[in-house]
């Protein structure tokens, strides 16, 4: 008797240890376009934007990543940075819970209902003005939300407060470097950025 109850919590370590089957694991992340919820409007369903040549993907530590489609030449502009533009006080208001009234966390709980993130990530300030440009909503933004972090970056970020151009705040991105086909289009967030805990990856 004290053999077979060996054999029975034997045999069920070994099935509830085992690996999952091949059919059941999911799909690998790398290579999938994002959601529905996280896509831009100008981003098709295989998470491609045909017009600015890029496509966005898993990048593998990141979550998910803009990837050049094509080549760019150096100094070349790649894209605008594009969402709601903000003051200093209507991004506080936002995304300081301090600074909310009761109707600013009813509007924040509907944003989270829809799957909008409230992190405050993907806020720009435009050099030498209290104007902020946010693209944490995917409705208000483009594929340039997905650009990440590289301290080794082949982008740079240039601003403005006011560009006849956009007829508001610009923020833009222009090649540091030839870009070839397929290497993630990254820049340096800069020290600001980063909380002391956290790891960027590089």
């Amino acid at each position: 008797m004290l053999c077979t109850l060996h054999l029975l919590v034997a045999a069920f370590t070994v099935n509830a240890f085992a690996p999952t089957p091949a059919t059941v694991r999911r799909r690998p992340l790398y290579g999938e376009a994002p959601p529905k919820r996280l896509r831009t409007a100008d981003l098709d369903e295989n998470g491609r934007c045909q017009a600015a040549g890029i496509i966005v993907k898993a990048s593998p530590g990141k979550g998910f990543g803009a990837f050049a489609a094509r080549a760019f030449e150096a100094d070349a502009t790649v894209a605008d940075y594009v969402g709601e533009q903000l003051t200093q006080e209507e991004k506080d208001v936002r995304y300081l819970k301090s600074k909310m009234t009761w109707k600013d966390r009813l509007r924040r709980k509907a944003r989270q209902a829809k799957g909008i993130t409230v992190t405050g990530d993907y806020l720009f300030r435009v050099d030498g003005d209290d104007l902020y440009v946010d693209a944490e909503d995917p409705a208000f933004a483009n594929w340039c939300r997905f650009i990440n972090h590289s301290s080794d970056a082949n982008l740079r970020v240039k601003s403005l407060a006011y560009s006849g151009y956009t007829q508001g705040p610009r923020v833009w991105f222009v090649a540091t470097r030839d870009i070839k086909e397929g290497e993630e289009l990254c820049f340096d967030y800069g020290d600001d950025y980063w909380f002391e805990s956290d790891k960027p990856v590089a």
